[in-house]
């Protein structure tokens, strides 16, 4: 059997899913701030308007990551970044979860808490050589 091929085919699958949920919440932020400055209910522009791209763009970056590096898992420095990197990201997003609760509605939730646990399965995964 081929080693990491369920770390290869589980990053590829959270890379991706990743990736569109970033260009989901992108959009629909858009669409918000559009709203609010149509409406004149929005506030000053300022930092505040570029602070939503700029965490969707690293949320962009760290699904590309994660893309591209499940492919590179044979080389033992990547996959000891790798390992930490998912399993950072993995708390990150069931904080996040936790931080967010009530707030965002069900299904927003459970994705940030399905991808939790996704990218905690990746670096377990990723550790065991799977």
């Amino acid at each position: 059997m081929q080693e990491f091929m369920y770390s290869k085919t589980l990053g590829v699958i959270v890379g991706t899913l990743t990736i569109f949920g970033t260009i989901g919440f992108g959009l629909l932020s858009l669409i918000g701030l559009g709203l609010s400055k149509a409406w004149n209910t929005g506030y000053e522009p300022s930092l505040v308007d570029r602070l939503p791209m700029f965490f969707l763009i690293i949320l962009l970056v760290f699904g590309f990551i994660t893309l591209v590096g499940a492919f590179k898992l044979k080389y033992n420095t990547w996959r000891l970044f790798y390992t930490g990197f998912c399993m950072m990201l993995g708390i990150g997003f069931v904080i996040a979860f936790f931080i967010s609760f009530g707030s965002l509605g069900v299904k927003s939730e459970l994705f940030i808490l399905c991808m939790g646990m996704i990218y905690l399965g990746l670096g377990y995964l990723v550790k065991r050589r799977m």
